[in-house]
């Protein structure tokens, strides 16, 4: 993962950065295939703000946040990040586990044989 670093309207300490980056590397261990991050730092005032851009396989997931700590800021976004990284990693897994085609088809045949044979309760019912 290619991590590129950022800052407007100051200087950026050491610490800082370091610790951002190994933030956002433990990103991976939600979501493998992340292939670059942006992170911008940015004061303006008594804001600070963080905005930490992942591009993952043709999608972008975007965390910026806004507080009067530096750190603060990068927890948080740090924290948008995974939970949209779960989520994203949750809809692929279910758009994977979907019934392929042939298992449709099978049980749709076995519904109309079990029709066929009357073994539905529901005309059990009717007959009373």
């Amino acid at each position: 993962m290619n991590i590129s670093t950022t800052s407007r309207h100051y200087k950026l300490p050491d610490a800082l950065r370091d610790y951002a980056e190994g933030k956002v590397q433990n990103l991976k261990k939600y979501f493998d295939h992340i292939v670059n991050a942006r992170l911008i730092f940015t004061l303006e005032k008594y804001r600070h703000k963080v905005e930490i851009t992942l591009h993952v396989n043709g999608k972008d997931f975007v965390g910026i946040e806004e507080s009067d700590d530096m750190y603060v800021s990068v927890d948080r976004s740090v924290e948008k990040l995974e939970r949209q990284l779960k989520k994203h990693k949750e809809k692929i897994r279910s758009r994977k586990s979907y019934q392929s085609v042939s298992d449709v088809i099978s049980s749709e045949e076995e519904a109309v044989d079990e029709e066929e044979n009357g073994s539905w309760p529901e005309d059990d019912l009717r007959d009373q």
